[in-house]
């Protein structure tokens, strides 16, 4: 006997209060699971992401959600010079720093597409960026007279110039990683859906 589209919705209806108990209360009625927040060249920011980003950041919601944003335009461009996806072994690590760091509540999916996207953001800062940053010797030592006058036991210059200059090349690599981004969002197109 063929079945009627009442006979239909009377077993969806059976077994989907069949599945609700099977499923351990994954979620509940009214509950959201997943939304889009904003979309970045057609592709969307998701909440998952974003409460990942949170998490690992310990910040507001609306500030990860620009991290993500920025995170996906990163990526987008990394992507597009990078031609080999990374080793398992980097991803499988990167994996577990992340699982530690964002606490529990993250799928392995969740946490592998984290991953992923932040060591193709990092090959890419290795690549294109880091090679453009050099700190000169007289920075070097500006910081370490700054630091002497400001100290009343000094080091010697060899011992504290390693630390100083990477400090220095860190600060001038957070720059060109922020004036990278800033590009990014005036050439791409970022659109976030009205809230209701």
């Amino acid at each position: 006997m063929p079945f009627r589209p009442s006979s239909l919705a009377a077993l969806f209806l059976v077994l989907s209060m069949a599945l609700v108990p099977a499923l351990g209360g994954v979620a509940q009625a009214g509950t959201i699971v997943e939304r889009t927040l904003a979309f970045v060249n057609k592709r969307p920011v998701l909440l998952s992401d974003v409460a990942l980003t949170k998490a690992l950041l310990g910040i507001e919601e609306k500030e990860a959600l620009e991290r993500t944003i920025e995170e996906v335009l990163m990526h987008e461009e990394a992507s597009r010079l990078l031609s080999e996806p990374p080793a398992p072994e980097a991803v499988e690590a990167a994996v577990g720093v992340l699982k530690e760091k964002a606490g529990p509540g993250f799928s392995d999916a969740a946490l592998t597409r984290k991953a992923l996207v932040q060591l193709a953001i990092k090959g890419y800062i290795d690549i294109r960026l880091r090679p453009l940053v050099r700190v000169e010797d007289a920075e070097v030592r500006k910081v370490l007279s700054d630091k002497l006058a400001a100290e009343a036991l000094p080091e010697a210059f060899n011992a504290m110039a390693p630390e100083i200059r990477d400090r220095l090349e860190r600060r001038a690599l957070d720059q060109r990683i922020e004036e990278w981004v800033a590009s990014l969002k005036r050439r791409e197109e970022v659109r976030r859906p009205v809230s209701r």
